[in-house]
């Protein structure tokens, strides 16, 4: 989202009753809670409206940038070749273009490959 869209943040709605995923969103990802908004769904209940910054993210990537010598904001294409068409003959070519990706915290590296799913349908 910030690299291809140069989002600032990302937001959301969850029922509060939704434990599950207010533990995920806020817990986990580190969503902060803006307000309720009340009968939000159609059956009558409230939701929290939660909020993610992305400004730590737009942070590694400007730093990443800084420590390869490149110029912050600039796009890049993070696409792979398909077939022959862009791809790199020469090796030392292709070893260059693979020194520049980066790693960003997202997801797993947050910590959701630790959640256990549940079965609640037999409760």
């Amino acid at each position: 989202m910030v690299e291809t869209f140069g989002a600032h943040y990302v937001s959301l709605h969850v029922r509060v009753s939704n434990q599950a995923a207010i533990h995920l969103y806020r817990d986990t990802l580190g969503f902060k809670t803006e307000k309720t908004e009340a009968k939000y769904y159609a059956d009558g209940e409230d939701a929290y409206c939660m909020k993610l910054e992305l400004g730590f993210i737009r942070q590694q990537l400007q730093e990443g940038d800084e420590a390869d010598g490149e110029k912050t904001g600039e796009a890049q294409d993070e696409g792979e070749a398909v077939g022959d068409v862009g791809r790199a003959t020469d090796p030392k070519a292709a070893a260059e273009k693979e020194d520049k990706k980066r790693k960003v915290k997202v997801g797993r590296g947050l910590g959701v490959g630790e959640l256990v799913e549940r079965d609640e349908s037999k409760h």
